[in-house]
């Protein structure tokens, strides 16, 4: 087990198999940590707690990955045909496992898409990247500040220049 201490005192234990997944831990631990304790200086526990969700619930569903069939033979047309079944089954529950894991509000996203990348989990990274562009996607430039509460610290003249130099950017 590694214990993880939490900028807000909170310390999470994890299983050093599901620690692994964060290159940041690994690291870590190669380091031959002996008392397997790892100081989190700018994670707190409830992000913390979210981004072992993550790591967990992807070592469990790797080790549940259906094989798949390299070679493709008439003889072997069935299992085949059941291989791949069960890896689009399998793909789907991931997909919707995502999905459920990154209803989140708009804190927490940010949280995590820092904690993700502190820890170097390309994985949650990605995911995060994801949500964020999904949340930007369509979406006009005051919708996007709106989203992201992001404050215009334009002069009303430099927001006219820039309306005009990037007119595709700010049209409806």
């Amino acid at each position: 087990m590694v214990l993880l201490k939490c900028i807000d005192g909170v310390t999470v234990e994890v299983a050093e198999t599901v620690a692994l997944k964060s290159k940041m831990l690994k690291h870590a631990l190669e380091e031959s940590i002996p008392e397997r304790f790892i100081p989190l200086d700018n994670i707190t526990g409830e992000v913390m707690f979210k981004i072992v969700d993550y790591m967990a619930m992807q070592t469990e569903l790797e080790s549940k990955k259906p094989q798949e069939i390299v070679e493709k033979s008439p003889e072997l047309e069935g299992e085949v045909a059941k291989a791949e079944e069960a890896l689009k089954a399998w793909k789907q529950t991931v997909v919707t496992w995502e999905e459920k894991y990154m209803d989140v509000s708009m804190n927490m996203l940010y949280d995590l898409f820092l904690g993700a990348n502190f820890m170097d989990i390309q994985g949650l990274l990605s995911l995060c990247a994801e949500k964020i562009a999904n949340l930007i996607k369509g979406k006009t430039v005051k919708e996007i500040r709106k989203t992201f509460n992001i404050t215009n610290d334009f002069t009303p003249e430099e927001e006219e220049e820039y309306q005009k130099k990037y007119e595709w950017a700010f049209s409806d």
